[in-house]
């Protein structure tokens, strides 16, 4: 079977995932950019060497249309390569829609087409109005892009390019069980999506951990150190976790919060642990990308909190026996922390209830060791390396065994992308869609209702 992804860089964990594919059988390609891609955020890691276990093939990326970077040479690509299943994670997969090219390369080389994402903020459709009264929508900078100037247009516009996508799928591939709910919303039928789950270089940690266990180092924890891992960017609210451990550290004066990670927020985060007089309480230790180093910081603290946005660093802490305290992530954590079980859900935003929640597993010791076993058991049991790539196994021959789906229509007119403002220059290199009425953009039918709004976006 040879599978063929397209997005915008390789992060090492799923360096890792395409490891074990290949090793499990899978012929695997990866078309990225050529430079850092423009669909990255800041302080990414992107894996330094080129593995020898699949092919990577770099390629020229622009912009399309809303912004939405994309691979003029995908079709060509696609014709070279021949492979059975292409995977466009977000926001790639809009090309389908932009780029005639791709529609008829898919069709010629009966390559199936498969979308991959959290989904993450994805509103159910039809719901984009209610969907975004409810949910505030912050980038990296936590700047409100609810109120800015078209912001509901180009959200209602991008629901109607995903539903035109979605229909033509033969797969979708989703990070979470939420995925479940949302993607059929868009009219790919619910069999044909699957969850993959996510997962770090769990091999290599189950690894470490038992380094670690054998040398003791696992039963040396301070029962009052909580731990961070990621970005420091301003909407993982370290900043909130900072007021949160401020707020219980006179009843724990011996607690102390260690910050793993490098960004543009490292000296505003300096200054403000020294506003809040918790110097030589808060370690900061920069960016650490070797696991062995990052494995001892989690193995010798009690608890892992994350205040704002991210994923995989919950894997990680869970790894190591911590629960893990968190709010609103990316979708993923609700596949992985049980409330009272494994970790705590806190309040959006809110410092007190974060602190509250220190308080609780800082007050009883036992009842954090007991949650970070039921974590461990998560990974061990559920989302872990080989868990996940099978996973994938699974939906990919389930998705190539099947019929391509093809979208039900009635016959009409046109409508077509320059009437969404595509320049000259953008029609030369991204030719409009035109979409008849054998191709519709409207609501979902009445058996396809939209869900109602979730917390977990």
């Amino acid at each position: 079977m040879k599978v063929l992804y397209a997005f915008g860089g390789i992060p090492p964990y799923y360096d890792a995932t395409l490891r074990t594919l290949a090793r499990k059988g899978v012929d695997i390609s990866v078309v990225i950019p050529r430079g850092k891609g423009l669909s990255l955020g800041q302080n990414v890691k992107l894996i330094d060497d080129a593995p020898s276990c699949y092919k990577v093939i770099q390629a020229e990326e622009r912009k399309a249309i809303l912004g939405k970077p994309y691979f003029p040479r995908l079709p060509a690509i696609l014709v070279e390569e021949r492979p059975d299943i292409v995977v466009m994670g977000w926001p790639y997969f809009l090309q389908f829609f932009f780029q005639p090219a791709l529609r008829k390369a898919v069709k010629a080389t009966n390559t199936k087409l498969v979308i991959r994402e959290i989904p993450f903020r994805v509103p159910p459709y039809g719901a984009v109005r209610t969907f975004f009264k409810k949910h505030r929508f912050f980038d990296e900078e936590m700047r409100l892009l609810n109120e800015q100037p078209l912001f509901l247009f180009r959200q209602w516009v991008l629901t109607r390019i995903r539903w035109y996508c979605y229909r033509r799928a033969d797969g979708a591939l989703a990070y979470a069980t939420v995925g479940k709910k949302i993607m059929p919303t868009y009219g790919i039928a619910a069999d044909k999506v699957f969850v993959t789950y996510n997962a770090n270089d769990t091999d290599e940690l189950f690894a470490i951990k038992q380094q670690l266990t054998e040398a003791g180092t696992l039963q040396k924890r301070n029962p009052h150190r909580v731990i961070h891992v990621g970005r420091l960017v301003k909407w993982k609210r370290v900043d909130l976790l900072m007021d949160a451990f401020a707020k219980v550290l006179p009843r724990f004066p011996e607690a102390e919060l260690v910050i793993i990670g490098d960004g543009p927020e490292l000296e505003p985060l300096k200054h403000q642990a020294d506003d809040l007089n918790l110097t030589g309480k808060v370690l900061f230790t920069g960016a650490i990308y070797d696991y062995k180093q990052t494995a001892t910081h989690l193995a010798s603290s009690a608890v892992y909190a994350l205040a704002g946005m991210g994923g995989l660093s919950i894997n990680d802490a869970m790894t190591f026996g911590l629960p893990v305290i968190c709010s609103v992530c990316d979708g993923t954590e609700r596949d992985l922390v049980i409330d009272g079980k494994s970790g705590f859900f806190f309040k959006e935003n809110d410092a007190d209830d974060l602190a509250t929640k220190l308080t609780i597993l800082f007050e009883e010791p036992e009842r954090a060791v007991k949650m970070g076993e039921a974590a461990w058991k998560v990974i061990r049991d559920k989302v872990n390396l080989d868990t996940v790539s099978e996973r994938y196994i699974h939906a990919f021959r389930k998705i190539v065994s099947g019929s391509r789906m093809v979208p039900v229509v009635p016959s009409d007119e046109v409508a077509s992308t320059s009437s969404l403002g595509i320049s000259t220059d953008e029609q030369k290199s991204v030719r409009p869609l035109n979409l008849k009425r054998s191709e519709p953009l409207q609501a979902p039918s009445s058996n396809e209702q939209p869900m109602g709004n979730e917390r977990d976006h």
